[in-house]
């Protein structure tokens, strides 16, 4: 498989955790860092520009080759080599930094998580932490969470479970245009992998067809069989591997933002 990651220095798990230390003199992997530097970004949004040819599509192939899931644009969708910050309220205290896809006929974007969390330690799983945080932050009479069939599931995304929440208008504050009237929280898991979350906007019109859009991503995010974190096949250098890329794509699409 080609990718990025393999043009990438191994230098060795400690030197790596040692390079990044930050904050009160703690010792941080790659993840904890860019994920916190992501939250303390002063600006609520951002849009980034000239970002480096093929860098949506790299980062895509990274996620498959360090965690064993494919991790493809949607069918159909264009790719307009952007990211742009996405948090579920304007004073949220995590956001998610994303790719950008838009459909042709320009009714529908979806968003991709750029850097999917894996737990920090093995077998405590942070990542469903945050996830549950955001259903109790976000949840209400108005917007009730909804759980696809895990049969569904399977057949979409070799998944357990998918979680669909519709996120108030208020709260679609991410885009510049705006006909997007509608926005939809999406999160894909599966036991001992991480958690895929996704954000889908919609116009009027395209809300009607939400279900056709999401029918795009079907075997495009798929997650292989035999790589839990406990079956012992996410091993050290995928971690290794996933960290120097996470560093290397956070300093460019920092370096590329605009506002």
């Amino acid at each position: 498989m080609k990718t990025v990651f393999f043009n990438l220095r191994k230098v060795s798990f400690i030197a790596g955790l040692l390079f990044y230390a930050i904050f009160n003199g703690t010792t941080l992997g790659a993840q904890d860092l860019v994920l916190q530097r992501l939250d303390s970004v002063d600006e609520t949004t951002f849009h980034t520009k000239e970002l480096p040819k093929d860098l949506v599509l790299q980062g895509l192939d990274s996620v498959e080759t360090a965690f064993h899931i494919k991790y493809e644009m949607p069918k159909g969708f264009n790719n307009p080599n952007a990211a742009q910050f996405w948090q579920p309220k304007r004073y949220s205290p995590w956001r998610t930094l994303c790719w950008v896809f838009e459909s042709k006929d320009k009714q529908c974007k979806v968003l991709y998580n750029v850097f999917p969390r894996y737990p920090t330690i093995i077998g405590y799983n942070t990542h469903r932490s945050m996830m549950r945080r955001e259903f109790e932050n976000m949840l209400n009479g108005d917007n009730c969470l909804r759980i696809l069939p895990s049969k569904e599931a399977q057949k979409r995304f070799n998944a357990d479970s998918i979680f669909l929440y519709d996120v108030p208008t208020a709260a679609v504050l991410d885009t510049d245009d705006e006909k997007f009237t509608h926005c939809t929280r999406m999160f894909i898991t599966k036991q001992d992998r991480p958690i895929l979350d996704l954000v889908w906007y919609f116009t009027e019109k395209g809300k009607k067809k939400e279900k056709k859009y999401m029918q795009k991503i079907n075997k495009h995010i798929w997650y292989y069989d035999g790589y839990g974190y406990n079956d012992g096949y996410w091993t050290l250098l995928d971690r290794q591997r996933w960290e120097e890329w996470m560093k290397i794509c956070f300093k460019i699409l920092m370096e590329r933002k605009t506002h």
